[in-house]
C-alpha cells in the first residue's frame, strides 16, 4: 500500500488485514518499490500523487522488474486521466480507481487480479514443464516429471503436482501437494483423483477427468477435501505429459479470498 497520508494507509491496512491479508506500507514510490523488490507482493495498490517521483513511476519500475513485473497494480487517485495520461495509466495499471474508494470495493477489485494472477502463473509454470519434459526420453522415469515441476518453479514458489495415470490414479506427489492436500505421499499414492473431491461433487468429477484425458488441458478452480476441511485452490492440469502420465499444478487460494472465489 503506497500513499503519503498516513490515515488513508491506516484505513486501507486496518480493514485489508481484518480480511486476512498481510499489509505493508510505503510513503513514497522509492519506498514501495523498494518493498516490491523485498517482499515480492500479491497485488500493489497507489496513489498517484506521491512525494518526489509520482504513481506512474512506481508502476514503470514494477512493470521493468524480471521478477515483480507481472504484480497486479491498483490505482487509487482523487485525479481523473483522460487523453495520454489516462492511455498511459491503462497500460500501467490492472485497474485505476476514483477517491473516494471504500475498502470493501478495493477488495472486491483485488481479487479477480490475485485469481487470474494465480491461475496464468500456473499455466506458465505448466507450459514450462512440458517444454522441459520434450528433452528427455519418453520412456523417462516418471520422477523427472516432479524434477521439471521443480526447476519451472517462479521465484523460487513450487506448486502443489500432482501426476496420475489414464485410470485417474495417482501414481506421484510432490511435497506441496503432501502440505497442501494434508496427506502424506503414501496416502496420495493410494486415491484417485475424485477422492479428492468433496462427496457431492465426485460424479462430475469423474466426468471431467474424462474430458480432460481426450482434449489434452484444462484449467479453473478446484475444491479439495482434506482432513482439516475443504480447500479452494487454482489449477493448470497437462495430459500426456509422458505416456500415461497426467500434471497438475495447483496452488491453494488465500483464506482472505475463500468466500469470494467459491
Amino acid at each position: 500500500m503506497v500513499d503519503d497520508d498516513v490515515d488513508t494507509r491506516e484505513m486501507y491496512a486496518w480493514s485489508l488485514t481484518a480480511r486476512g491479508f498481510d499489509v505493508v506500507s510505503a510513503a513514497a514510490a522509492a519506498e514501495g518499490a523498494a518493498l516490491t523488490d523485498q517482499r515480492r507482493p500479491d497485488v500493489i495498490v497507489t496513489d498517484f500523487t506521491l512525494p518526489g517521483e509520482d504513481g506512474f513511476t512506481l508502476a514503470e519500475r514494477v512493470r521493468a522488474s524480471a521478477v515483480a513485473g507481472d504484480t497486479p497494480m491498483i490505482l487509487v487517485s482523487g485525479r481523473a486521466f483522460f487523453g495520454d495520461t489516462g492511455d498511459q495509466a491503462m497500460q500501467l495499471f490492472d485497474r485505476v480507481l476514483l477517491k473516494p474508494v471504500l475498502p470493501d470495493h478495493l477488495i472486491a477489485d483485488m481479487i479477480p487480479l490475485l485469481l487470474d494472477r494465480t491461475s496464468a502463473r500456473l499455466q506458465r509454470q505448466l507450459r514450462d514443464v512440458r517444454t522441459r519434459l520434450q528433452g528427455i526420453p519418453r520412456t523417462s522415469d516418471i520422477d523427472r516429471v516432479l524434477n521439471a515441476v521443480t526447476d519451472a518453479a517462479l521465484s523460487g514458489d513450487t506448486p502443489a503436482a500432482l501426476v496420475a495415470d489414464s485410470a485417474a490414479h495417482y501414481i506421484a506427489a510432490n511435497d506441496a501437494a503432501c502440505l497442501l492436500t494434508g496427506r502424506s505421499r503414501d496416502e496420495l499414492l493410494s486415491l484417485n483423483v475424485w477422492d479428492l473431491a468433496p462427496d457431492a461433487r465426485r460424479g462430475d468429477g469423474r466426468r471431467q477427468w474424462a474430458r480432460f484425458v481426450e482434449s489434452g488441458t484444462m484449467t479453473g478452480a478446484f475444491l479439495l477435501k482434506t482432513p482439516r476441511g475443504n480447500v479452494e485452490a487454482r489449477f493448470a492440469s497437462s495430459a500426456h505429459v509422458l505416456p500415461d502420465c497426467h500434471l497438475s499444478l495447483l496452488q491453494p487460494v488465500p483464506p482472505a479470498l475463500f468466500g469470494d472465489a467459491r
